[in-house]
């Protein structure tokens, strides 16, 4: 006897589950849940323009679509009646089944909408996160029961305890899972295993909500099913089986990309690259939602004209750079004719010009370094505008460099294995201690930085970014730039400090500095002493909170050339040259000898005893923000040539710094004049260049093309026509010929003639060699 023939219209039949089918349901749920997570995690975080808003209206889709509605339905398929006859299983109106497919995008959309609601107030911010929840679990449960309203063939009565059972599962769920997410995903973006997890619990809070609801249900039948009924139904059941595999492939398909991501980021640690390390207001670095830096490839290694030649904070081409990103309106308009010029040499050349090693080769051409370094600078403008494009910033807000180069893919292959052991420490220890990786084929890393204000930081996260501490994402950072933990960590902290100076610095008055000149091996020029902490300034202390009095220059115009012991005995009075000293030179004389006592503390100390004191005042500039825009500071130095052999390792305040690196600091200032002449030189330089097409490599080299960077030694040099400091109104400026005085970075270009450089003499110093340059610096010294 059939199942069929035991019931009749109105009658209750009684119903089972099928174990397996309630196992697909989940599997079914987990695929959306864990796609709806994933696109979570990598969209934008405030509703700010469209993108965002398709970017919310894609995770309700995957949620409510294949994580409720095909989870409902396969679900439903779990519930077998009257012994599996086709004829009496479940079937549906199409539509409140095209209704159920809505209403839960729909509900899930303002879910979204409302985590992503930008708010200052915590309060705010936890309302939103309560409505997401609560929007998300009613999304759930108004799914669940109009899809069993569109039930066709039975009515249903639902237990009432069972009925309040599964709206609170659902809404304490989608509670519990969604604000654990929202508040911890800048932790997550590295571990995959904890959005799992997040999904996983998600999927059950959906699956538990609709078995609950289906537990003591009771269906009394209204009709038998006909044909068309039944291929409906499994109709209804293959579409929600496809979508669930398609999610499932989709995820699949997102778990193979980002591994071959990572393997790509593995393959640039060897090349250079530029990287943004931008810092909100809390401290955070910015990253992707995959966890890292957002960088660009420059190339795959700078060509080196020499073996001994190496490109670091002393190669002229980085200190272009570095000027160029203190004052990016003197490039930013010919960055699309770089982009043009590339793309013509790349199609020219399928790889750059390769340097010989020896000027007797038949194939050397000297013109070729030249190219190269034209194209090198033209591919960090490109790389910066395209990171800039890819924030939605304008490039001239993309950031400064940072005055250090990273060494990456630094990891040796034996190394892989054990790289988050306690060997990393001792490669910290190495960072820490000044040394670097000397390895075959590692990567070299540039950095423009930045300190984000609060609009900014939002602009970004609206663009898809993130801000995480560095103990969130920095093994996933370390392990694409292949270098240890530890030495991540190191070079972080120096970012962060290194921006917050830049904002934060000002040093108003008057400073007792030390110049210590070191001269490099191989006629290679000469390094400063500088701060280990600050290296664009020299070991300093503070004597005068303001610019000093005539009566007080004129004081320390007679120190002028004594060596530190003399010039203490001078300050201390010991041989009586004043014999009525008043009280107020006393006083002067007492602060003077405080700061000489503070400065000897920072400095070796035969670098100390050998020092002269130089009693022209030089002017520095220090900080970028607008409001110290007109700062002065007032130096006075002790000045030392030290022994070549000279090692700084012992001593933990002072470091060493190209001298001409140093120099081209000291012109990187708001308002500095050197911003004007580094535009009109980038304007003769490159406008030829770029205003006619790039020739073919077998045409004749053009005479007149510009000389390179390669072959500058040194920054140019700027006329005594174009002060470097603000005009200082009053009797005391005028009284201590600040219009005869220097600035910090000509004291280190012209130590020989301090301020008497006309714009004749700039000529003949850029004709000058750099061996006679530094004979001017050490006969100077002397």
């Amino acid at each position: 006897m059939s199942s069929s023939s035991l019931y009749g219209e109105g009658d209750l039949v009684l119903s089972q589950f099928n174990p397996g089918i309630v196992a697909a349901s989940y599997l079914a749920s987990l695929c959306g849940c864990l796609l709806t997570i994933e696109l979570l995690h990598r969209r934008g975080t405030a509703l700010g323009n469209l993108r965002s808003w398709l970017e919310t209206l894609g995770c309700a889709t995957a949620m409510g679509l294949v994580g409720i509605w095909c989870m409902h339905f396969i679900g439903n398929r779990a519930i077998v009646l009257a012994n599996g006859d086709s004829r009496m299983q479940l079937v549906y109106n199409s539509g409140y089944t095209t209704l159920s497919v809505f209403l839960p995008i729909i509900g899930l959309t303002l879910a979204f909408s409302a985590a992503e609601y930008p708010s200052k107030s915590k309060i705010l911010h936890w309302c939103a996160l309560i409505c997401t929840g609560t929007f998300a679990g009613l999304s759930v449960v108004g799914m669940h029961y109009i899809g069993n309203f569109g039930i066709s063939n039975y009515t249903l009565q639902y237990v009432p305890r069972f009925l309040a059972a599964s709206i609170i599962i659902a809404v304490g769920d989608c509670l519990l899972v969604l604000v654990l997410f929202y508040t911890l995903r800048e932790r997550w973006i590295s571990s995959w295993w904890k959005r799992l997890l997040c999904a996983a619990f998600l999927a059950g809070g959906v699956s538990a909500m609709h078995f609950t609801a289906s537990t003591k249900c009771q269906y009394y039948l209204r009709g038998y099913n006909g044909s068309g009924a039944i291929r409906a139904r499994n109709t209804q059941v293959a579409v929600a089986g496809a979508l669930s595999g398609l999610a499932g492939v989709i995820v699949i398909g997102v778990l193979f990309f980002t591994r071959h991501r990572r393997q790509i980021l593995k393959t640039r640690s060897q090349k250079v690259m530029l990287a943004c390390a931008m810092f909100d207001p809390d401290g955070r670095i910015l990253v992707t939602t995959e966890g890292v830096l957002p960088t660009r490839e420059i190339t795959d290694k700078y060509q080196h004209r020499t073996f001994s030649e190496d490109f670091d904070t002393a190669h002229p081409v980085f200190q272009w750079i570095f000027r160029v990103t203190r004052y990016w309106p003197s490039v930013s308009d010919q960055i699309p004719h770089m982009k043009s010029h590339l793309a013509a040499h790349n199609a020219d050349s399928d790889e750059d010009s390769k340097p010989v090693s020896s000027a007797s080769s038949a194939q050397y051409d000297p013109d070729t370094y030249s190219d190269y370094s034209i194209i090198f600078r033209e591919r960090f403008c490109c790389a910066a505008a395209t990171l800039a494009a890819a924030m939605n910033l304008p490039t001239e807000r993309i950031g400064m460099l940072y005055d250090k180069i990273i060494d990456t893919g630094t990891l040796r292959a034996e190394e892989k294995s054990s790289k988050w052991s306690s060997g990393a420490v001792d490669d910290a220890m190495e960072v820490e201690s000044g040394k670097s990786f000397k390895l075959f084929g590692r990567g070299q890393l540039l950095f423009l930085t930045k300190q984000l204000n609060s609009d900014d930081a939002d602009r970004l996260l609206n663009a898809g970014y993130r801000f995480a501490s560095v103990q969130q994402i920095g093994r996933n950072v370390a392990e694409t730039m292949q270098i240890p933990l530890p030495a991540l960590e190191h070079h972080v902290n120096g970012l962060r400090k290194y921006v917050h100076t830049l904002a934060e610095l000002e040093k108003p008055g008057t400073w007792l500095s030390f110049f210590g000149l070191i001269p490099r091996p191989n006629s290679k020029g000469f390094d400063v002493g500088v701060k280990k902490e600050d290296q664009d300034q020299l070991p300093d202390a503070q004597f005068l909170t303001t610019e000093p009095e005539p009566w007080q220059a004129e004081f320390l115009q007679r120190m002028d050339g004594l060596r530190t012991r003399s010039a203490t005995a001078f300050l201390e009075n010991r041989n009586n040259t004043d014999l009525q000293r008043d009280p107020r030179q006393q006083y002067f004389a007492s602060m003077v000898l405080h700061a000489m006592t503070h400065l000897s503390q920072q400095v070796p100390a035969d670098w100390y005893r050998e020092a002269r004191f130089c009693a022209r005042p030089v002017f520095a500039h220090y900080g970028h923000s607008n409001r110290n825009r007109g700062s002065v500071t007032w130096l006075y130095s002790f000045c030392v040539i030290a022994d070549m052999h000279t090692s700084l390792e012992a001593c933990n305040n002072v470091a060493r710094s190209p001298l001409t690196f140093f120099s081209a600091r000291q012109r990187c200032y708001k308002g500095s004049p050197d911003h004007a002449i580094l535009a009109r030189d980038i304007h003769q330089e490159f406008g030829p260049l770029l205003a006619r097409r790039m020739v073919s490599s077998k045409a004749p080299k053009d005479r007149t093309r510009r000389i390179s960077l390669h072959r500058a030694k040194t920054p140019k040099k700027l006329p005594k026509a174009q002060p470097l400091t603000p005009h200082l109104s009053g009797s005391r400026s005028s009284s201590l010929g600040h219009s005869d005085s220097t600035s910090v970075h000509e004291l280190v270009d012209y130590p020989g003639k301090m301020g008497d450089v006309t714009l004749d003499d700039r000529n003949g110093a850029e004709a000058a060699s750099e061996q006679q340059r530094e004979n001017n610096v050490w006969d100077s010294g002397q």
